[in-house]
């Protein structure tokens, strides 16, 4: 990560800032602005520069944090660049180091699954962590990957629903949450997504099927032939407590009678999904929980209650954007380290996945760590209670603090400070 100097700092963040699509790369590199107290003559910059260059980040100056990281927006096609997200998500390979599984029984559903050691599988596993790819795959060691818990809130993993918002979170900022977010009508929920055709909801509505009996099968079949790749199919049930999410990758296929009446039979959807099973439909002998391409009718979508979303980001012109970024807003001290005192804040404009508190021997072997993750709508961190952990029984010696914190589109080192306990 490189450290870019305050005057060249002011010409590029103009730049980024002015236009979300004003970027090199597909997101891989980020801007980073560290700001020093101390300058030479190579960096001071005239007090008329400053206030013609003033640029605001959450409502304050830009100059008022310590440290702000920005991501690029993928280039080419938002919906593109959702749909390759999410094909990423699922073709990560990684080996079983130790045997572990995967057992939660819920109301109307569970989850079996079993890892066992030796063997690769493809895809981030099924969980309900909400790591994003770049996350798990730092929890990889040399490839594998195991788990002491059969929960799913402690493996590494991704269910349904949070996969999908990995990939929209690559582009969007404001579509967060769990899949009540995603179903229209739902209640005592904000729905984040638009409706996708010309369908009915009912009022107070409590599962999809309540659309499907509200319209006829032609209508539902004119609002499945709208879907594009990056929309989304969704089904929720709150009585059963059940529900679930596909990411269609491709356009809707119609195929229409002489009279222009959609044929459900024929026509169909492609998708990609994580799923609580894995996929028994493979015949290349690739172990994964992720359903890749599977197509499906539109009357199958009907029959199991099935509605299409899309997302207000796919309308919007670049200029309209928001570019990501993650920023510290204070700089953090040895002294506050030690004593468990960190007062400063991770904040970011699209929603936070991670944040890591690290220490470091003086050899660079992992003494401890403390983190915030299994987050679906947090968009601050505060460290104070972290920090307290962190320091607690620590032994004499030296040590390195490193903070990261991650997003879906990346992640970034946002603080290392040395210090000593005596």
């Amino acid at each position: 990560m490189k450290r870019i100097l305050f005057s060249l700092l002011v010409l590029v963040l103009v730049v980024s800032f002015a236009s979300c699509g004003n970027n090199d790369g597909v997101g891989d590199e980020v801007n980073e602005t560290h700001y020093e107290t101390e300058t030479n003559d190579e960096t001071k910059v005239s007090e008329e520069t400053e206030a013609e260059t003033e640029i605001t980040i959450g409502g304050k100056n830009i100059n008022d944090y310590y440290k702000v990281v920005q991501f690029d927006l993928p280039e080419g096609s938002f919906r593109d660049a959702v749909v390759a997200h999410m094909r990423e998500q699922a073709s990560i390979e990684w080996v079983c180091s130790e045997t572990f599984g995967i057992t939660e029984d819920f109301n109307s559903w569970g989850i079996h699954l079993q890892f066992k050691k030796g063997e690769k599988y493809v895809g981030i596993p099924y969980a309900d962590t909400k790591v994003s790819a770049e996350q798990f795959r730092q929890a990889l060691v040399d490839g594998t990957y195991t788990c002491q818990s059969d929960k799913w809130k402690d493996v590494y993993g991704v269910q349904c629903v949070s996969s999908i918002y990995n990939s929209i979170q690559q582009v969007a900022p404001n579509v967060y949450g769990t899949t009540y977010n995603m179903t229209p009508g739902i209640v005592s929920f904000e729905f984040r997504g638009i409706i996708c055709g010309q369908y009915e909801v009912p009022k107070s509505l409590r599962k999809t099927q309540e659309i499907i009996d509200t319209n006829s099968g032609d209508v539902m079949c004119e609002a499945y032939a709208q879907l594009k790749k990056g929309d989304v199919i969704i089904m929720q049930d709150l009585d059963r407590g059940a529900a679930h999410t596909r990411l269609v990758v491709e356009d809707a296929v119609v195929l229409r009678n002489a009279a222009g009446k959609i044929n459900k039979g024929r026509s169909y959807v492609q998708t990609i999904e994580q799923t609580n099973s894995f996929d028994a439909q493979r015949t290349d002998g690739v172990k994964t929980t992720w359903y890749v391409d599977h197509k499906y009718s539109f009357d199958k979508l009907i029959q199991t209650n099935y509605v299409p979303i899309t997302f207000e980001i796919y309308n919007k012109d670049r200029s309209e954007c928001e570019a990501p970024y993650l920023l510290l807003d204070k700089e953090i001290t040895p002294k506050q380290i030690e004593k468990g005192a960190i007062g400063s804040n991770v904040e970011s404009n699209f929603p936070i996945r991670y944040v890591y508190l690290d220490l470091y021997s003086k050899d660079g072997k992992l003494v401890k760590r403390e983190m915030k993750f299994d987050m679906a709508d947090e968009f601050k961190v505060i460290l104070r209670k972290p920090s307290i952990a962190l320091a607690s029984n620590l032994e004499k010696g030296e040590y390195t603090f490193v903070l990261t914190a991650g997003i879906a589109r990346g992640s970034a080192e946002l603080a290392r400070v040395d210090f000593t306990v005596e």
